[in-house]
């Protein structure tokens, strides 16, 4: 399996909320990041933000945009997560029943068919204001 097809089975367990299969493809001391889950996650702490994840948006899903090996493996990827918020959000307050529609991008690291890191990016601004959660401006 080349690194664009590992990563394809990837986003596809995220769209079948499988957080065991998520993490299942990681290398052993493989790392997620993004600006929401924090930093350097590793095994049960993935399978945990995704579980999160799941819980505050039950349809979450995710459309690669573009997708592109950059080389040695390094997958370069631009992503559409979207989801209804019906569930609690992760502080405990009351969902908003609002969707969400969240651009994003991230550099996946393959190594022998693993996910050795990947570094995910979006703008959490936009999260809370299509949730409506924070005043917005204009």
């Amino acid at each position: 399996m080349n690194a664009i097809a590992a990563v394809k089975l990837y986003v596809d367990s995220w769209n079948r909320h499988d957080a065991d299969a998520i993490v299942g493809l990681f290398a052993e001391g493989g790392t997620y990041s993004n600006p929401m889950a924090g930093q350097g996650l590793t095994g049960q702490a993935i399978a945990s933000f995704a579980k999160g994840l799941f819980t505050v948006y039950p349809d979450a899903s995710f459309e690669i945009v573009s997708i592109g090996d950059t080389g040695e493996g390094l997958v370069a990827w631009q992503w559409l997560a979207r989801g209804t918020n019906s569930g609690p959000l992760a502080d405990g307050s009351p969902s908003t029943g609002r969707s969400v529609t969240l651009p994003g991008a991230s550099f996946t690291q393959v190594e022998s068919d693993k996910i050795r890191s990947e570094q995910a990016y979006h703008d959490r601004q936009t999260i809370d204001e299509q949730l409506r959660l924070k005043a917005t401006k204009g």
